[in-house]
């Protein structure tokens, strides 16, 4: 199995047929297996062969879908790195990953340059302006793709910073041919629709939900590299869109922006939000104004991501995630693994070929978070009579910010690096529109330390959507014995 396949049999069934759509330009699918064939085999010249792995740092634009499937058409496996990463971050996937190469707009070359000399590489392409790769992408090729087992790493993404630092998730072409299959088997998805792909496909609910989808059906990805209101109402009114996947930051602003009162949504096959709670009242001012049904999800990186939605066959509970996809179990434990009754708050497992494959040279890490099977999520949540489920909180220290997750370990760390703070801690602060914000609380070495120095350094190591959005000084951060934060005990200076 490779999931690569989808393109060979798609050029061949379907070849004139639009796969993807970007800024008024259209691509086929005989285009793009054209392309990517040309594109693996220079990778391939250069050395890159099944097993290695090379980062894609791009955002949502033709180039990553090429490059994506190129280097699994190789045997080769995905590194995503979300272009919005500093050096900091990039020079630690690329370490733990041992990537031989990176892609990435020559605008994000210096974010490179600032480690390469640590950090060197085998080949470098640029996307953009002197870049070299659309040279790579239009030269001769070879037939045929590299025949891989379903269990085979095809994706690294990294997630989960609870060690301070993330790690990879090794995501299958298993993993990705059964999470790719899910708009079909829950939402009637079919050759005939067009997905909106806004939120980012270096994302894995992007890549799975908007991106993989549409490739396996043979649909069309109308793809957006950053959020236009002007575009989105053309995408949505012109531009054939009949499937939103997306975060509820994105609900929020169609609800709230001015000109996009218009829209008639009630022509869309399925809105889908996930990547963080859907706010009632974002479901509720939606419903009233644009009489449409936002159905929500649920995933992680881990289960590649979605375990659970509201799918086009059962009625909407509006706080509810869903119940699970095909394949999927779920469960809620105590702490002691108990599993419990209807209505009881636990964590929540789920069992699938969705779970990843484990994190990347992390066999301990990885023997924590998947036993038997069960992939234990961290986060707490209960399952009614229906089988429908619904999130409460979270065992991990993580906030949630417009869909991405923020580890608490990994910015206290760089806030304590910072000269003149002594300690920190982070917490989350609700905000309708990002779902949370992060807010730090520190506590000053250096007096003259300020709330602007603060912001500025911890952008120069985090990215944007890490660092913190409001820093509170302190006298003190106080502590249980097992080293909680205690927030309600936090005084100001």
């Amino acid at each position: 199995m490779n999931i690569y396949s989808w393109i060979e049999q798609n050029a061949k069934k379907m070849p004139q047929k639009t796969c993807m759509i970007y800024e008024g330009k259209t691509f086929s699918f005989a285009e793009l297996h054209k392309t990517t064939s040309a594109f693996s085999t220079a990778l391939k010249n250069h050395g890159i062969k099944k097993g290695d792995r090379i980062a894609l740092m791009l955002n949502n634009m033709p180039e990553f879908v090429i490059s994506y499937l190129s280097i699994i058409r190789l045997g080769a496996i995905v590194i995503t790195v979300n272009p919005a990463y500093t050096s900091r971050e990039l020079a630690h996937i690329l370490k733990d990953s041992g990537a031989k190469g990176i892609i990435l707009e020559t605008r994000d070359v210096e974010i490179y340059n600032k480690i390469k000399e640590t950090h060197p590489l085998n080949i470098i392409i640029t996307v953009g302006e002197n870049g070299n790769f659309s040279s790579l992408a239009s030269g001769p090729f070879h037939d045929g793709s590299e025949d891989m087992d379903p269990d085979d790493t095809a994706v690294i993404v990294y997630t989960a910073g609870l060690t301070g630092y993330p790690m990879g998730a090794m995501l299958t072409h298993r993993n990705l041919d059964h999470n790719s299959d899910l708009l079909r088997l829950c939402q009637n998805g079919n050759d005939e629709d067009t997905t909106l792909a806004l939120i980012p496909c270096f994302h894995t609910f992007g890549a799975s939900g908007n991106m993989l989808s549409m490739l396996r059906y043979g649909g069309t990805i109308y793809l957006m590299k950053k959020l236009d209101f002007k575009e989105f109402h053309y995408a949505i009114t012109q531009g054939g869109v009949n499937i939103v996947c997306a975060v509820p930051t994105l609900f929020y602003g169609l609800l709230h922006h001015p000109d996009l009162a218009n829209i008639d949504y009630t022509r869309m096959k399925v809105l889908i939000s996930g990547g963080s709670a859907l706010p009632v009242e974002v479901y509720n001012g939606f419903k009233e104004k644009f009489h449409a049904d936002i159905r929500q999800g649920y995933g992680l990186t881990e289960a590649s991501p979605t375990c659970a939605v509201i799918n086009r066959f059962i009625k909407i509970k509006p706080e509810s995630i869903g119940k699970t996809v095909p394949m999927v179990d779920v469960k809620i434990v105590d702490e002691h693994d108990n599993i419990l009754a209807p209505n009881k708050i636990g964590e929540l497992l789920f069992k699938g070929p969705n779970i990843m494959k484990g994190y990347y040279k992390r066999p301990t890490e990885t023997a924590d978070v998947i036993k038997n099977g069960w992939l234990y999520t961290g986060d707490l949540g209960y399952v009614d009579e229906e089988g429908y489920i619904y999130i409460t909180g979270y065992k991990k220290e993580m906030i949630i910010t417009a869909g991405y997750n923020v580890y608490n370990k990994e910015v206290e760390m760089v806030l304590n690096s910072i000269p003149g703070v002594k300690d920190s801690a982070i917490t989350g602060e609700a905000d309708l529109m990002r779902g949370n914000i992060v807010k730090a609380y520190i506590v000053k070495e250096n007096p003259a330390l300020t709330e602007k120095e603060v912001k500025q350094l911890s952008r120069t190591q985090l990215a944007s959507y890490k660092a913190p959005r409001k820093i509170v000084f302190v006298k003190e951060i106080p502590r249980d014995a097992n080293g909680k934060v205690l927030l309600e005990n936090i005084e100001p200076l």
